[in-house]
C-alpha cells in the first residue's frame, strides 16, 4: 500500500483526507498493524487506483491471508448480534472439524 501510495506522490495526510480516515489508520494499515474494513479497502484501491485484488494480493505476499471473503465476512460478523455471532462460531467450527 505505501508503494502505491508513494507512486501517486500521496502523503499520507493527503491519501486520509482522501478516503475520509485519519492519518493514524493509513500509518497503522500500512505497517499491517490493523486491517481494513472492506469499505476502506475499496476506498483505498480507488484513490491508489489499484484493484482491490492487488492491495489484497499484496497483503497476502507479506504473510496475511486475509481475502475479499474474510473481509466480507468480518463486516457481517460486526452487524451480529451475540446470539446469532455464537451461531455462527459453531458452524464455523463445525466447518472447520470437516
Amino acid at each position: 500500500m505505501r508503494a502505491h501510495r508513494l507512486e501517486r506522490r500521496l502523503t499520507q495526510e493527503q491519501l486520509a483526507e482522501q478516503i475520509g480516515r485519519s492519518v493514524e489508520s493509513i500509518s497503522n494499515l500500512e505497517r499491517g498493524v490493523s486491517s481494513p474494513s472492506e469499505t476502506t479497502l475499496h476506498r483505498l484501491a480507488r484513490a491508489l487506483e489499484v484493484p482491490v485484488e492487488q492491495l489484497l494480493l499484496e497483503r497476502s505476499s507479506r504473510g496475511g491471508s486475509q481475502s475479499l471473503e474474510f473481509f466480507q465476512a468480518t463486516e457481517i460478523l460486526k452487524t451480529m448480534d451475540e446470539r446469532r455471532l455464537k451461531l455462527a462460531l459453531n458452524i464455523l467450527k463445525a466447518i472447520a472439524n470437516d
